[in-house]
């Protein structure tokens, strides 16, 4: 039993070695062509339809004439999202379609006439492809600004509503980052993000109130509590801008509200979400999409603006948001390859989570390191394609995260196949010594019969010849 005994202390200590085994997330890399660093992790790909439905009621007895609608556009400018779209208006007039220097893009209907008790209705309909993108930071690889850079010089000024030279906001953003490294930006815009959030009780306004009020009132919706987190970061010389558009709680919504959230600036990170409001720093999810940005130059923060000459007429606009299947991207190549690429990859990397909870390193160290080597290639490769929306590189990601699926199956089935046969050479052992133990015993037990039976035929021997 000395050798059943070893080998479960043997798988004991094997299987108190992976618990305490420390695992290391690869962040940075230059593997076999591929350069940079991990910027974001990306996840929960899908497909869903966004309806944005605008009507325009003239309930006078006199016509509307010289009307002009204008309705920002989800854009395809970021990370977060890709859209296709469809507009159609109820006269049959396409819209001309406006950009302004900030990136913004505007479907814009001009000497629009509504007669008497008539309506003027638009339709823009979105196939949209979507996914949570989370940032993982890391300070030591963020470079200095360039202080004479675009980006900097126009998202560290103050503008209308972010009074980021209001001596106020001024003096408490130095406080709230006083005692940190001055060059360590992110720490900082995290610091001003648990102030935003302590500071500021949420409660809707009925108008932009700005970050000052925000500030000296200690309250505010989403506006203001963007406005505050994007104000005190370019008071300290953080870049950082507005982004409003729509945003849901669940895959199956409809609404008649809009959403702020805003967005800061690191060097070799880019543009970093902060949603205050919804308690998400570094972080958004799928359900935010981005129609305005830091400065909307035709229109103010707002879902549609709609300039006439007449009485006033009365307005409606609803936003539909419904999950459906990735199907409606197949005629979308690169949201469709995105798509396979992001849902291969969260399949591969449960895959090599269970190899290395599973002791895939230790029992195949060279195939662990080849996979978790792929594995941050086919990261790396998706979020180039993801940063500049690029197909080439889509297909490159998808082929590679496949192939990274594939061996990281294969390895924790060969480290289970490993554990299986392990255990059936334990069991073999086992039940080889229990039978060895019960043939000596058997041995034993014939030996100590055979000796009675020699005792008893002696004494019978010894009585018959002394009778």
């Amino acid at each position: 039993m000395r050798i059943g005994k070893k080998s479960w202390a043997f798988l004991l200590i094997v299987l108190l070695q992976f618990s305490v085994f420390p695992f290391k997330h690869a962040h940075s890399s230059m593997l076999g062509g591929t350069t940079g660093f991990l910027k974001y992790e990306v996840q929960d790909a899908y497909a869903a339809n966004i309806t944005h439905t605008i009507a325009i009621h003239n309930i006078a007895k006199r016509g509307i004439i010289q009307g002009e609608l204008y309705v920002p556009l989800i854009r395809n400018v970021t990370a977060r999202h890709l859209a296709l779209v469809e507009i159609v208006s109820s006269d049959g007039v396409p819209p001309k379609i406006l950009d302004d220097s900030h990136g913004n893009l505007y479907a814009w209907w001009s000497n629009i006439v509504i007669a008497p008790m008539e309506t003027f209705e638009v339709e823009i309909q979105y196939y949209t492809f979507s996914f949570t993108v989370q940032f993982k930071v890391d300070s030591s690889l963020v470079k200095p600004y360039d202080v004479e850079s675009a980006i900097y010089k126009q998202y560290t000024r103050p503008e209308e509503y972010v009074e980021s030279d209001d001596p106020l906001i001024v003096s408490t953003a130095k406080t709230i980052v006083a005692g940190l490294d001055k060059t360590d930006y992110h720490a900082m815009a995290r610091e001003i993000y648990r102030f935003v959030v302590n500071h500021l009780s949420y409660k809707l306004q009925q108008e932009e109130r700005g970050a000052l009020w925000a500030l000296e009132n200690r309250q505010g919706d989403c506006s203001e509590y963007s406005y505050l987190f994007v104000a005190l970061c370019r008071a300290v010389g953080i870049p950082a801008r507005i982004q409003a558009g729509f945003a849901f709680s669940s895959y199956n919504e409809e609404t008649e509200n809009g959403h702020m959230w805003a967005e800061y600036y690191l060097e070799g990170y880019g543009w970093i979400p902060v949603d205050a409001s919804w308690r998400l720093f570094d972080k958004i999810d799928g359900k935010h999409f981005s129609s305005l940005q830091s400065v909307p130059e035709y229109i103010p923060y707002a879902n549609y603006e709609f300039n006439y000459s007449g009485l006033p007429p009365k307005d409606e606009h609803l936003i539909s948001f419904s999950k459906t299947s990735a199907a409606i991207l197949e005629d979308f190549n690169l949201a469709k390859t995105l798509f396979q690429a992001i849902s291969e990859l969260e399949v591969a990397e449960m895959a090599f989570i269970l190899s290395k909870i599973t002791g895939a390193w230790l029992l195949f160290p060279y195939e662990y390191k080849q996979v978790e080597k792929s594995l941050i290639e086919g990261k790396l490769l998706l979020q180039n394609s993801l940063d500049y929306w690029n197909e080439l590189t889509a297909e490159q990601a998808w082929k590679k995260i496949k192939e990274v699926k594939k061996t990281a199956h294969q390895m924790f089935f060969n480290t289970m196949a490993v554990y299986v046969g392990g255990f059936l050479f334990l069991m073999i052992i086992i039940v080889a010594v229990i039978l060895r133990r019960q043939r000596i015993i058997e041995e034993n037990v014939i030996g100590n019969l055979n000796l009675e039976v020699e005792e008893d035929l002696e004494i019978e021997c010894l009585n018959y010849f002394f009778r």
